[in-house]
């Protein structure tokens, strides 16, 4: 039986091995939002082909920010122009327009005040000085119509996972997979035994 609704979000989605959609294969979701209307949620460790500072001067910020290598990342197949910031800052009212409230302490905006504030810091920062706000940019988003997600729950597609923000922000994108699945102690490779196994 799936979960009750309202109770999936804030939390994680870890795609089970394999998942099949290419879209989500080894992936992390951070749902953010979770309803009987549907879902929504992010990808947190699919990087994408270019780099903070050159997604900066594509949005027409000139060289403000324009030598940043920061990762910016692919966070679903849904309006991949579409532009996130995902933050750890608890200062960010939900309320305000373009916020969306992750738990207590995790904002995602799409706000371009919130770019704008991303692009002045960015150009201020010294070389391997850490954002304290831990600003990461996702480009689309992840989305489930009414009882989408909950019938691919059910299917054995994703194990919901408690939100960590340790994994989110303090873990290396190609390594939040694995460590998403040792929330739960459990490893992957012991979810395609048990599915092997319940398949015969």
């Amino acid at each position: 039986m799936a979960k009750s609704l309202g109770t999936l979000a804030p939390g994680f989605l870890i795609a089970s091995p394999p998942l099949g959609d290419p879209n989500f294969d080894r992936t992390v979701v951070l749902l953010a939002l979770h309803s009987d209307g549907g879902a929504l949620g992010f990808v947190v460790n699919r990087e994408a082909s270019m780099k903070l500072g050159e997604l900066l001067k594509l949005a027409g910020y000139g060289d403000e920010g324009s030598t940043s290598a920061s990762a910016v990342y692919v966070g679903g197949p849904v309006q991949p122009s579409s532009g996130w910031i995902l933050c750890l800052d608890p200062t960010m009212a939900p309320e305000d327009n373009g916020v969306i409230a992750v738990g207590d302490r995790v904002r995602v905006t799409s706000s371009r005040s919130a770019f704008d504030a991303l692009a002045r810091d960015t150009e201020a920062r010294r070389p391997g000085e850490i954002d304290p706000r831990r600003r990461t940019v996702l480009l689309g988003y992840s989305g489930w119509g009414p009882g989408q997600l909950e019938g691919e729950i059910a299917a054995g597609a994703w194990l919901p996972v408690p939100l960590d923000e340790g994994v989110l922000f303090d873990v290396a994108a190609e390594d939040r997979w694995e460590k998403a699945y040792a929330i739960l102690g459990i490893r992957p490779a012991s979810m395609m035994t048990m599915r092997r196994g319940g398949d015969c």
